[in-house]
């Protein structure tokens, strides 16, 4: 009987152990398989939101740098047409054809200083102009600039000259670079100046003289330093030479046509002329945007403006979620499979240990018993969260097919961000149950990464006009719309966020107020006040005004009053950057026929 019993024991505890064993293998097996489908899944859901951001980076790239391009050409317009009104007087056209045939030398003193108060009155009160010169057939140097040419210069020898003579044209842009004119350079930061070049020709065609407008290179500087490119984005100005216009970064090198290894993309960008790529440079990866000025007023100018922007600041904070993310599941696996180790010996220890202590048939039964209860709990216990892991792997293979077939390029990119939304919706609701089964996620719970936080960094009222007016500029032109500013706060008042959301917003803001007038022009209020602590932010406009029915519409949902043209993301992204990264408030006080004033308040 004794060993009839022995012979049971040793039968059943091989069976326990076997099961243990069994046990072990599979909650192994399944820990690897759900943490290694959780990992794939994320890495390819990331990855989908790495080219989403990408593709963003450049479609916002693309239109700073067009924007910035149209405000330059806007500013050398204006600066051309003062050359051009100068040479559309006749009465200083015959001023200068008369002065070369002047014997006398009073007389010839006399017409010199008739032309150097035309010349004055016309840039007297002008920063960005270092000089306007007239050179005359035989040299002579007449300029605006108080410090005259040096005696025994001939100009006719002076670089600008001699380029506008080489080209044979009658009018020309000439690039940044550094001139030897000393009634030029005294007025000049550096030396360096970019010229406007005009012939001035009697009623016969013959050339009299030349009008000679040169611009402050440090006035262009002063005006895109001041533009910051979003996600650190570096800003350039190239010739059509492949000179540096303006390379902000390093001013030594305007005006010089040298490739260095580092430069040789330069090339590339002068073929491309217009709009954005993806570039290698030096092992990096660069979004590349450009935009090129053909023509000031007919004459050949060739400026190509450049921003580069590396991929790796533009994705650097969901990559380190995806590392983040891969080494909490590397983790989880470690500590679900040590947890897995040390039940299982509990286990193999509490079941040797109930053998050693019952050597009957009667206890070792009860023994099995109690152990196939716990084992039943465990099951039951497992059930749920492994079904609900498998439905949430079901909905985001559905999502991910759903996904693929919404790969179109006529499908809106907020339903890309909404699929994506949901897929990741679906891997937060995966994450408890594995916690449950691997009773470690508790000790990591609350550590994902907040992608949208808002930076700590500040800016004043004053950058955050500066900004706007630049940005806006060509638009107000383009549809003679007119901004009023009224400041009634400190420009230094700091506010706290992102400049470029809030300049967004403005924009945004501004933009609607001039499509109110539906191009026929009109006033466009900007006002700025303190009040409890808060900035206000005005911008009201006497157009059209916004009907009843989609007034009341305005930040529930994606509404426009445009028609076809209009998708009403604007005001709906306005309104959540103001609340969401500003923690501020907008309302809107519309009448249609009357206008509309829109409200902004920012705490400071």
């Amino acid at each position: 009987m004794l060993k009839r019993c022995s012979k049971l024991a040793v039968t059943v505890s091989k069976y326990i152990f076997r099961k243990i064993n069994t046990r072990w293998k599979v909650n192994l097996s399944f820990i690897i398989i759900i943490t290694t489908s959780i990992s794939a899944l994320g890495y390819i859901s990331f990855n989908m939101i790495l080219n989403a951001m990408v593709s963003h980076a450049r479609e916002e790239s693309e239109m700073l740098i067009s924007q910035i391009a149209k405000n330059i050409e806007v500013m050398l317009t204006s600066l051309d047409d003062i050359a051009k009104d100068i040479l559309a007087d006749g009465e200083f056209k015959e001023l200068v054809k008369n002065h070369d045939n002047l014997i006398d030398f009073h007389k010839r003193a006399e017409s010199e200083r008739i032309i150097e108060g035309i010349l004055k009155n016309r840039v007297r009160t002008r920063a960005d102009i270092a000089d306007l010169a007239v050179v005359t057939n035989r040299g002579e140097y007449i300029t605006s600039s108080e410090v005259k040419q040096r005696a025994g210069d001939d100009a006719l020898s002076y670089y600008a000259i001699r380029m506008f003579k080489y080209s044979n044209k009658d009018s020309m842009w000439l690039d940044t670079y550094k001139s030897e004119v000393i009634s030029t350079t005294t007025y000049t930061d550096n030396l360096l100046v970019i010229s406007n070049i005009r012939s001035t020709k009697d009623a016969d065609n013959i050339n009299e003289g030349i009008l000679l407008l040169n611009i402050r290179e440090s006035y262009l500087y002063s005006i895109v330093s001041e533009i910051a490119l979003p996600d650190n984005g570096q800003l350039f100005i190239i010739g059509r030479d492949g000179n540096y216009v303006m390379n902000i970064q390093d001013r030594n090198r305007n005006g010089k046509v040298d490739y260095s290894k580092y430069d040789l993309y330069l090339k590339e960008i002068l073929e491309f002329r217009n709009g954005s790529l993806i570039k290698e440079i030096d092992g990096e990866d660069y979004i590349i945007v450009c935009s090129t000025i053909d023509e000031i007023n007919g004459t050949e100018l060739g400026w190509t403006v450049f921003g580069m922007t590396s991929i790796d600041l533009v994705t650097k904070g969901i990559k380190d979620a995806r590392e983040n993310l891969f080494f909490v599941g590397i983790l989880c696996t470690a500590v679900a499979l040590l947890i897995s180790i040390v039940i299982t010996n509990i286990y193999s220890f509490d079941s040797e240990r109930k053998f050693n202590e019952r050597h009957a048939i009667l206890m070792e039964r009860e023994r099995l018993a109690s152990l196939g209860e716990l084992i039943g709990g465990i099951a039951h216990n497992f059930r749920t969260p492994i079904s609900s892991i498998e439905q949430g792997l079901e909905d985001l293979r559905e999502l991910a097919d759903k996904y693929d077939r919404a790969i179109d390029d006529r499908v809106a990119e907020k339903e890309h961000h909404a699929i994506a939304a949901k897929m990741k919706e679906h891997v937060e609701k995966i994450k408890p149950f594995c916690s449950y089964i691997s009773n470690v996620i508790s000790a990591v719970k609350g550590q994902a990464v907040k992608l949208n936080d808002s930076t700590n960094e500040n800016f004043t009222v004053g950058e955050l006009l500066r900004r706007v007016k630049i940005l806006m500029e060509h638009e107000f032109r383009h549809y003679n719309c007119e901004l009023s500013v009224e400041l009634n706060v400190s420009e230094e008042i700091s506010i706290k966020g992102e400049i470029n959301n809030l300049v967004q917003v403005m924009n945004n803001l501004i933009y609607n107020a001039i499509e109110s007038y539906s191009g026929h022009g009109g006033k466009i209020d900007l006002l700025l006040n303190e009040k409890d602590r808060e900035l206000e932010i005005v911008v009201r406009d006497y157009g059209c005004g916004i009907p009843e029915d989609v007034k009341s519409k305005l930040f529930k949902q994606m509404i426009t009053t445009k028609g076809k043209k209009g998708t009403g993301v604007g005001v709906y992204m306005s309104y959540s950057t103001i609340k969401g990264k500003f923690r501020g408030t907008m309302t809107i006080d519309s009448k249609e026929g009357e206008g509309t004033s829109v409200y902004v308040n920012i705490p400071l």
